[in-house]
């Protein structure tokens, strides 16, 4: 009897599959001292890859979709900046009360918008979906700002859309008007370089130079607009013995014979009134 049950445990043995391994134990007995085991490592592997994968697989469309924002962000940014143009440009011609401004300022963020596949595909009710409530049309500025929705590639804990605002501002093209109240003693003057005044226009004929070419042996001919004869230059004439043309301009007593030469080379820069030390008044702009 105990010989045929020997034989049915093994004939059972055999019938198992081949991937599962037995832990061998002594000779048969009445009872057997230890359980067989089995060790399945490829069944650990699969579960492993079930929870993995569609992790690695979402954090990659993720990825991949905040480059899809930025590209849509740069199309809509592109639109704004070509209408706050437009519409700073506008305000130069023609004062439009703010309801006018906000009508065009849509109409032509549309018409720019709607040009590119981006916001057509991705955003929320596509063009349309782009609202300009918050924008602001007063004073001497144009702030264009709108809000749109784009959809999340899968729901996001449990959203499925997210907002999103950009914005611009432009000033119109209006002109300046002294709203401040600046007085004469902080308003904007012109100094040349090495020059010793200061202008009240830059248009200032010892800033906007007329200069012309002549002959140095006929120099001793020439008089300026004041009456003035013409002596060497003490940075460019004094270093040359013999020269054959030199430059005059209108209202300068000297003769050159450099184009560079900083007594005809105007560098000129604005500043306040009250920023300038130890220069005097143009005797010539500031009386006219």
């Amino acid at each position: 009897m105990s010989l045929i049950f020997s034989k049915t445990i093994k004939n059972e043995q055999k019938s198992l599959p081949e991937r599962c391994s037995f832990r061998k134990g002594p000779a048969w007995t009445n009872a057997p001292k230890e359980t067989p085991g089995c060790t399945c490592p490829s069944g650990s592997m699969t579960l492993e890859a079930a929870v993995v994968v569609p992790i690695l697989a979402c954090l990659f469309t993720f990825v991949l979709f905040f480059f899809r924002v930025m590209q849509v962000q740069l199309c809509v940014q592109d639109a704004l900046e070509d209408t706050g143009r437009t519409l700073s440009v506008y305000a130069a011609v023609k004062d439009s009360q703010e309801e006018k401004y906000a009508v065009l300022a849509k109409s032509m963020f549309i018409a720019k918008a709607r040009e590119d596949d981006n916001i057509r595909k991705f955003v929320t009710g596509n063009v349309f979906g782009i609202t300009f409530s918050e924008s602001s049309f007063e004073g001497n500025d144009i702030c264009l700002r709108v809000h749109y929705q784009m959809k999340f590639p899968v729901s996001l804990l449990g959203k499925k859309s997210f907002w999103l605002s950009q914005q611009t501002i432009y000033r119109k093209w209006t002109g300046w008007k002294d709203e401040l109240g600046i007085q004469d003693g902080d308003r904007w003057v012109y100094i040349a370089e090495q020059g010793t005044v200061y202008h009240k226009t830059s248009g200032c004929t010892y800033l906007n130079l007329s200069i012309q070419s002549v002959e140095d042996v006929q120099i001793v001919e020439y008089r300026n607009e004041n009456g003035e004869k013409y002596h060497k230059c003490e940075f460019c004439a004094d270093k040359i013995n013999k020269f054959e043309r030199v430059y005059i301009t209108n209202y300068g007593n000297k003769y050159h014979t450099d184009l560079n030469c900083s007594g005809i080379k105007r560098t000129i820069e604005m500043i306040r009134l009250s920023d300038v030390e130890g220069k005097g008044a143009c005797s010539k702009c500031w009386k006219e």
